[in-house]
């Protein structure tokens, strides 16, 4: 913290990895930060003055669907999972895909309305 300044802030990346021992796994995270080919953009920012959670993506927005893009997508998915021809593997990796479209719109929607505010 600078003397005489508010701002203070823990910022957190999370990561599963597998490794041998924990200097490893830094090791390992460390370089999956640098490869550009390993989208690590998103973090989570803990505010210590205002007691609050933000969560920035420093991906640019051009790089995003918008909203109608990814209904879009969503519909295209929902259509593919209750269609009778694709391979049983295939529907389940759509459900996966819809899950995780569902649990980030969710997680979007909970920031935007109500603020991210829980304890680091």
């Amino acid at each position: 913290m600078l003397p005489g300044s508010d701002l203070e802030f823990r910022v957190i990346w999370e990561i599963e990895i597998e490794a041998d021992n924990p200097k490893h796994a830094a090791e390992q995270a460390r370089a999956l930060q640098m490869n550009p080919a390993m989208p690590a953009t998103i973090f989570e920012i803990w505010e210590h003055a205002r007691q609050k959670m933000h969560r920035v993506d420093l991906v640019s927005a051009a790089e995003r669907l918008d909203k109608t893009e990814l209904a879009k997508v969503r519909a295209t998915l929902r259509r593919l999972q209750c269609s009778p021809e694709p391979r049983r593997d295939t529907k389940g990796t759509v459900t996966v895909m819809l899950i995780f479209l569902d649990a980030e719109e969710a997680h979007s929607e909970r920031i935007r309305t109500r603020g991210y505010n829980r304890a680091p």
